[in-house]
Order: structure tokens, then C-alpha cells, then sequence
């Protein structure tokens, strides 16, 4: 069974991926939850602590995906990547797309991008670690590019393709890239 806190940061990520954050009221995510308004303020204080409460829940989420199995070649790598878009992709682009705007964005945002590369870091080691100095750190930069979150956008947002057909595409991106490793 789902504890209060828990309903009430799922009411949350629900809104937020059709709503913008200064749009949702803490009476609509205390209704989502089934709850109430004080309880909502009296468990997370403000939406500003909601939101540190989902970024904090999204983030175990993704550390469990993405390094729950450790893929040895590249497609499985990015199979794991694609599953986890699919998965938290849309809210994450919905979330940067206000970035500018809302300042509590700014440190949960940055914690997301800490996280990608340390797992880009952690996946393609073998490859990185044969380059040295500025190239290995400009590969890096490289795959952290091919591999974000708006990549994954443009390909099954913007272009229409299937996840699939996403996965196929972006494994092609990072191949043709570490062949020239």
C-alpha cells in the first residue's frame, strides 16, 4: 500500500507532465491524492519541497534502471537508456523546458545532469579509457550529447519513430562514433 507522501508526490508528476509548475495548485495535487491541502504543506512544506521530494524519488528510480544490469556492448547500453526515456523522458523535458523560469528547477535539473554522466561515465569506461587528457574528456562530451534527453525527444517526439526504431538509431549515432576510438 502506497503511503500519503507517496500518493501525493505521484499527484504531483502527474500534473506536471500536462501542466506547467506555476499552474498546478497545491488544492489540485492535494485532490489528485486524495488528500488534503494542509496535509500536502504539512508533509512537503511548499511545492517547492514537493518538488525536491519528486526529484529525489525520480533519481532512485533512475539509478535503480540504469544500474540495476550493467550491459556490456553498446546496444544494450542504449536499450537501457531508451527504456528509461520512456519511462521519465517527457516529465524531464517538460521539467527543462521551465528551467529558466522556476529557480528550484535549477539544482534538481543539475542533479539529473551529475547523474547522466556519471552513468555515461560508468557505461562507456572501456571506450573513454583509451583516450587521454582533452580527447577523452571531448568523447565524453561527445556521448553525453548523442545520448541526452533531447535526442530522445527529437527522435520519438518531434520525428515520430518508435522506440524501437529510437533505440536503433541512437545505438548507430554511438557506434559510428566510438569506431573512430
Amino acid at each position: 500500500m502506497r503511503s500519503t507522501e507517496q500518493q501525493i508526490v505521484e499527484a504531483f508528476a502527474t500534473l506536471m507532465q500536462t501542466r506547467w509548475f506555476d499552474e498546478v495548485t497545491l488544492d489540485e495535487i492535494a485532490a489528485a491524492a486524495g488528500t488534503t491541502r494542509q496535509t500536502v504543506i504539512r508533509r512537503f512544506g511548499s511545492k517547492a519541497g514537493l518538488l525536491s521530494a519528486l526529484a529525489a524519488q525520480e533519481d532512485t528510480t533512475i539509478r535503480t534502471h540504469r544500474w540495476q544490469d550493467t550491459p556490456a556492448d553498446i546496444p544494450g547500453i542504449i536499450g537501457v537508456l531508451i527504456a528509461d526515456y520512456e519511462r521519465s523522458g517527457d516529465l524531464v523535458v517538460r521539467t527543462l523546458n521551465q528551467e529558466d523560469r522556476i529557480p528550484e528547477f535549477r539544482p534538481v535539473l543539475d542533479q539529473g545532469r551529475r547523474g547522466h554522466r556519471e552513468w555515461i561515465t560508468d557505461m562507456f569506461r572501456p571506450w573513454l579509457d583509451r583516450r587521454e587528457g582533452t580527447r577523452r574528456e571531448d568523447l565524453l562530451a561527445e556521448l553525453l550529447a548523442v545520448t541526452d534527453v533531447w535526442i530522445w525527444h527529437l527522435m520519438r517526439r518531434r520525428q515520430g519513430h518508435s522506440p524501437e526504431r529510437t533505440q536503433r538509431l541512437m545505438t548507430d549515432i554511438v557506434e559510428r562514433l566510438l569506431r573512430e576510438v
